[in-house]
């Protein structure tokens, strides 16, 4: 409740500053309607600006697995997209709702509801294809090209309305009729009329990674499926998705003319990350269905064992690892299960050993050095956390918010005040908490070991991050 509090006021806010300023803000005009979209580097702009804001309003998955899984799944569908010029971020959302998004500068959002309501990695190989498309296409730039007058103020109102109807699109919906959002309708309804683009260019993207093309008429199906003699649990993927007959039938024929052999699934990560994402969100709700089962299921044994784990259960997390077959899992999930229970079992110096053996058969892999930063931070070994961490931010676009906060506890802990408070602030900042950036920022300039170089470094972003928080306040 308070997110979707924060949304509303975030929808009346932004809508009655673009009324009432109009040309008067400083923040920058976004799209020349004699141009006819917004332009490549002002799209990323406003998608950089948004991502900020989907990481304060809404409540994201931090487990390392699980966001890894989805953000390789969807690079390697995005590498596949032939009109994917600039670069993706990949969000799991923590949602039971079945539902996901696009938004400008390449922001895919996906559900954990609809994660656990695909029946296979193709289905939501399928979803996160159309997204993409919906990006690559650029529908969002199109809609701000509709306007003759929408400046950046204006442009968040109308992408706080779409975000708002991801979360609740009945709160969306009562802001948009009460005319308390005056336009965003119409944006919405536009994004709408680009659906059927965005499934003929999906199930491209999904042919062309290896994925069968009938998924996304298989998706759509499900999607009616739930709705059959329930009238008021109408998927939210449907309200914001609307799906008619006319379109599964033409996305059907779309995929019968596509020839090869195709797979359902092709990582075999699919179901193993389906139920990791069950027991997350409900665990007690997994042991439960585990204990009612037959309980010789792998997947189902090793969803228990997340859960059992995730409640602090280390016994139980134990035994049932014990009755995971070697073989059964993926090697790197079985790796990492047992490294997990080795860390919930405070034994770290064994997971750090397990884990620098991964390492040198999974270099660089991104769980695998994330865990490696916590454990020497476990330990004591500060020093070598914020090393790693360091290592991993300069290889993102955009910094991990989790990261940065990782950083800034082993920094602290190391006793490096400036640098903890440097990483602190950038954390608020990439989180869309700007004031709190600022303040930050001003700590780690009268911290006693902040070099000049130090200092330098850090009014930049200070001055940086003022600004921002200047032009949100507008």
């Amino acid at each position: 409740m308070k997110t979707l509090s924060t949304l509303l006021v975030l929808l009346l806010t932004l809508t009655a500053v673009g009324v009432t300023q109009g040309q008067s803000s400083r923040l920058p005009e976004l799209g020349d309607p004699a141009g006819g979209v917004l332009t490549p580097s002002e799209e990323l702009e406003l998608g950089r600006s948004l991502l900020r804001e989907v990481r304060r309003v809404m409540s994201l998955v931090e487990d390392p697995e699980v966001n890894f899984y989805i953000e390789a799944l969807g690079r390697r569908l995005a590498s596949n997209a032939t009109d994917a010029s600039s670069p993706f971020h990949f969000l799991t959302v923590d949602n039971s709702q079945v539902n996901a998004f696009a938004m400008p500068g390449g922001i895919v959002g996906i559900h954990n509801g609809l994660i656990v309501e695909a029946r296979d990695e193709a289905e939501l190989a399928a979803v996160i294809a159309h997204e993409i498309a919906h990006v690559t296409q650029r529908h969002i730039a199109r809609m701000f090209a509709r306007s003759r007058d929408i400046n950046f103020t204006t442009g968040l109102a109308v992408l706080a309305g779409i975000l708002a109807a991801s979360i609740d699109p009945q709160l969306a919906q009562a802001a948009i009729t009460g005319g308390l959002a005056a336009g965003i309708q119409s944006q919405i309804d536009y994004t709408r009329a680009n659906e059927a683009e965005a499934d003929r260019v999906g199930i491209q993207i999904l042919t062309s990674s290896g994925f069968d093309p009938h998924a996304m008429a298989d998706f759509f199906e499900r999607m009616q499926e739930l709705t059959r003699g329930a009238s008021d649990a109408v998927p939210e993927y449907l309200r914001t998705h609307p799906v008619t007959l006319s379109r599964i039938s033409d996305a059907r024929g779309r995929a019968d003319q596509m020839a090869g052999t195709f797979d359902r699934e092709t990582t075999g990560e699919f179901e193993w990350m389906q139920a990791r994402v069950r027991a997350l969100s409900d665990p007690r709700r997994s042991i439960r269905v585990y204990e009612g089962g037959t309980r010789n299921n792998p997947v189902q044994i090793y969803e228990a064992f997340v859960a059992h784990l995730e409640l602090g259960q280390t016994d139980a997390a134990a035994r049932l690892l014990d009755r995971l077959p070697e073989r059964e899992a993926p090697a790197l999930t079985r790796a990492l299960a047992e490294i997990s229970l080795l860390r919930r079992q405070e034994n770290y110096r064994e997971a750090l050993n397990r884990l620098d053996r991964l390492d040198s058969v999974y270099p660089g892999h991104p769980v695998v050095r994330h865990l490696q930063a916590r454990t020497h931070h476990a330990l004591g070994d500060h020093r070598e956390a914020v090393r790693i961490v360091d290592q991993m931010l300069r290889h993102q676009i955009t910094p991990e918010p989790t990261l940065l906060r990782l950083k800034a506890e082993a920094a602290d802990a190391d006793d490096r005040i400036a640098v903890s408070r440097e990483a602190m602030a950038e954390y608020f900042f990439h989180r869309g908490q700007y004031s709190e950036a600022v303040r930050q920022f001003d700590d780690a300039l009268i911290a006693d070991d902040a070099s000049t170089r130090d200092i330098e470094r850090i009014e930049h972003k200070r001055d940086t991050a003022q600004q921002v928080a200047r032009d949100t306040e507008r």
